[in-house]
């Protein structure tokens, strides 16, 4: 179950985790969240999380909350000016002085800016893909199969170590809201494998049946179920 926030959690407080997971808040912002945080599970959850992301995708930087806006505007500038006329060569230029010298660096710097945006997707791209809660399902087969929660709110099947189908049959997952009908939610053809759960809700029931093909409603016993939590 992920851990609950309390009850003045705000999207700003999860902005805030974010530049205290890179060590870049200070003065009343820091302690301000620090204070949060110290009663906040869901807070401190997500600056590990960030803080482990961050060192596999990207180096040690010193960003604020507009960083990627801002270093975008540099590079256009950069760019502008790399267009831009040169200046008019001296009629006594000053000797082995080689003309538009000064235009490496600013490609240069382009190139880095961009490259910095680029790990930063990265790396954010990393944050919200990461797994904040795992639901089991279980059975009387061996394996396992798991429902994961990522952090940007998708949902998945994932599927390790269980026996594969005869031949003949595969796997279809479906979902079952509490109350309603089965719902199917596509197929794995053998025992390793994972799909996206699309429309997956809290305490919707998962269920893995064995099936010929793909059908639209369960034609035998589910091997696997589990239900997802709050």
């Amino acid at each position: 179950m992920p851990p609950t926030p309390v009850d003045d959690h705000t999207q700003e407080f999860e902005q805030l985790a974010g530049l205290s997971a890179l060590d870049v808040l200070d003065g009343d912002e820091r302690a301000r969240f620090e204070a949060h945080a110290a009663h906040c599970e869901r807070c401190r959850l997500m600056v590990r999380l960030d803080r482990e992301a961050l060192a596999l995708a990207a180096p040690e930087m010193d960003p604020s909350p507009d960083f990627k806006a801002r270093l975008m505007q540099r590079a256009a500038a950069e760019l502008a000016e790399a267009k831009a006329p040169a200046e008019p060569v001296p009629l006594r230029p000053p000797p082995n002085v080689v003309p538009f010298r000064r235009r490496a660096p600013r490609w240069a710097s382009v190139i880095a800016a961009l490259f910095v945006v680029g790990i930063v997707g990265l790396a954010g791209y990393a944050y919200q893909n990461q797994v904040v809660a795992t639901f089991p399902l279980t059975g009387d087969v061996g394996g396992s199969a798991v429902v994961n929660v990522r952090r940007s709110g998708a949902t998945d099947l994932t599927m390790r170590g269980v026996a594969s189908p005869p031949p003949g049959y595969l796997y279809e997952a479906w979902i079952i809201p509490k109350g309603g009908a089965p719902i199917p939610a596509g197929v794995i053809a053998s025992g390793d494998g994972s799909l996206p759960l699309s429309g997956l809700g809290t305490g919707d029931t998962v269920a893995i049946t064995q099936e010929r093909s793909r059908v639209d409603a369960p034609t035998s016993t589910p091997i696997m179920a589990g239900t997802v939590q709050s």
